[in-house]
């Protein structure tokens, strides 16, 4: 079976090869990026098990993902999250493990505690000392909360653009559209409570957005 982002690839690279002026994202990005065929990142369950959700004055997110590795040697460096709107502050939850060994579970805290089982959870799959073989796949929730609260213009139930971007342990970048579901029933909570991170952790350092 073909691979049609792979073939789309490679007649653009056919046709800039031609003499023709294009843009090739896996050639022109920021970063260099992942072939298309290397890596499938993509959303499942359903349309609310991915969303963007009120907590506190802030926003949540739960992105449930799978992720397939077809290369024979790859390991998730990072994540990135984009939005269409500008995060001043954002992080990915941290493994509660690295925490501080004792809860099983990642949790959103504030007047209410948001907690999955950290088998449900991906975050903790961005670490290149743990490389995925050829033909792996990890699947389950990427968490992450920013400061900034939904824009007005997503009310509840909206669906919101978004990307998630993958990096490998060479900085290459795969980017993969997703969709969240706006969810603005928690408004009226307080805000989290965030506890200190201990210096030199994968943490340690805001994550960026892209385009803020």
């Amino acid at each position: 079976m073909k691979n049609k982002g792979h073939d789309s690839l490679d007649l653009a690279r056919r046709i800039r090869a031609a003499g023709r002026a294009i843009y090739v994202a896996e050639d022109d990005g920021d970063a260099p990026y992942i072939p298309s065929d290397a890596l499938r990142v993509y959303q499942v369950g359903g349309v609310n098990e991915s969303s963007a959700f009120d907590w506190g004055n802030g926003t949540g997110f739960k992105i449930y993902l799978v992720i397939t590795n077809h290369r024979p040697a790859f390991a998730i460096s990072r994540f990135e999250l984009e939005l269409p709107w500008k995060t001043t502050y954002f992080q990915w939850l941290e493994d509660p493990v690295v925490i501080d060994g004792k809860s099983p579970c990642y949790r959103f805290v504030g007047n209410d505690i948001l907690e999955f089982e950290r088998s449900q959870v991906i975050n903790h799959y961005a670490d290149v000392t743990k490389p995925l073989s050829a033909g792996q796949s990890v699947k389950g929730f990427l968490l992450g909360f920013g400061y900034d609260s939904i824009p007005k213009e997503f009310p509840h139930g909206a669906m919101i653009p978004a990307s998630i971007n993958t990096y490998d342990q060479g900085a290459n970048k795969h980017r993969s559209p997703v969709k969240l579901w706006a969810d603005r029933m928690k408004k009226n909570l307080r805000p989290p409570q965030w506890t200190e991170r201990r210096k030199g952790g994968l943490l340690d350092k805001r994550d960026k957005i892209a385009g803020s």
